[in-house]
């Protein structure tokens, strides 16, 4: 009975590690292509705050109705303090800084520096908020996606472009550093994965909207193309702005912050992909070194170097 009951606790763990994969996998997979339209949003001519507001009114919209049938007294059960500080992480702050980075810095800049700075924000954070032990293989996996972003990163973070590109790439660590800090707050809060979307969607619209039509207007978006504003809409809106924000909240639930945070590094190697038939850029050398050290990084990091040396330790110890 004992060892039935451990087996289902084991198949029940590597089933919830397996969905919250899934779930991070999806998070980063939209992480990547908004990186990249982001970047061509600006070069097109709108503004950092034009992609913000574009970021949380569709999210805002869906998810309304919910946020009235969970109720407002007590902010869908996640209380106002909370609910504040969440959608300012992960709302307004993260998008306003980076959308700026990106009129600053260029693509490569953003893509490189700010999943590394939610990464490694997500495990010193984990460590210090939920104490989630910083294991070797985190530490293993931490290091070699450490350096496959380094490889990525390459000749564009030692060569910058002048003084505006520093501030930009400033502002790509604060950004990745806001949204690591979000994974952490969740998980210590332990707030439900959909409640917190809808809380964080509806209060960065309502706190960021009256300032930009006051101040900012709409004539960049009216001059814009319909497709543009499609695509963007669709990017930002329902997919960074709801649909990965449900993802890695749920990815974060199920594997804590600390790992979670390592589907910030699929971006740059993802990215790089989306960026030949988007914006034309063919990743290097470098770049494709990258890519492997990240994936590298994921594996140890997630367990699936350890257990297939176990597999295969079992397999000889099977066979004789």
């Amino acid at each position: 009975m004992h060892r039935s009951s451990a087996h289902a606790a084991a198949h029940a763990a590597r089933d919830t590690a397996l969905r919250g994969l899934l779930w991070g996998l999806l998070a980063a997979s939209i992480w990547a292509s908004y990186s990249v339209l982001a970047r061509l949003g600006v070069k097109a001519g709108l503004s950092p705050a034009d992609l913000t507001l574009m970021r949380f009114l569709p999210g805002a919209l869906l998810m309304a109705p919910f946020m009235w049938r969970w109720g407002w007294r007590d902010l869908a059960g996640i209380g106002w303090g909370r609910g504040l500080i969440l959608a300012l992480l992960a709302g307004p702050g993260f998008s306003l800084l980076f959308m700026t980075g990106f009129s600053l810095a260029p693509l490569a800049h953003g893509a490189v520096i700010a999943p590394a700075c939610q990464m490694l924000a997500g495990l010193v954070l984990s460590a210090w908020f939920v104490n989630q032990p910083l294991t070797r293989e985190s530490v293993a996996g931490a290091g070699c996606v450490l350096l496959g972003l380094g490889f990525m990163g390459g000749d564009s973070l030692l060569h910058g472009e002048g003084g505006l590109t520093l501030v930009g790439d400033a502002l790509f660590v604060a950004a990745g550093c806001c949204w690591g800090l979000f994974g952490a707050l969740s998980r210590r809060w332990q707030v439900d994965p959909l409640r917190v979307t809808g809380v964080v969607a509806v209060l960065s619209f309502l706190l960021f909207a009256p300032g930009f039509f006051a101040f900012a207007g709409v004539e960049r978006l009216a001059n814009a193309s319909a497709g543009m504003l499609t695509m963007q809409l669709l990017a930002q809106g329902v997919g960074a702005g709801l649909v990965a924000m449900l993802a890695f909240s749920r990815a974060a639930a199920m594997l804590g912050s600390g790992r979670a945070g390592f589907f910030g590094a699929l971006v740059p190697g993802a990215a790089s992909l989306l960026a030949i038939p988007v914006l034309g850029e063919v990743p290097t050398g470098l770049q494709v070194a990258g890519i492997v050290a990240v994936v590298t990084g994921l594996l140890i990091a997630f367990g699936a170097v350890r257990y297939l040396i176990l597999r295969r330790e079992a397999n000889a110890q099977a066979g004789h």
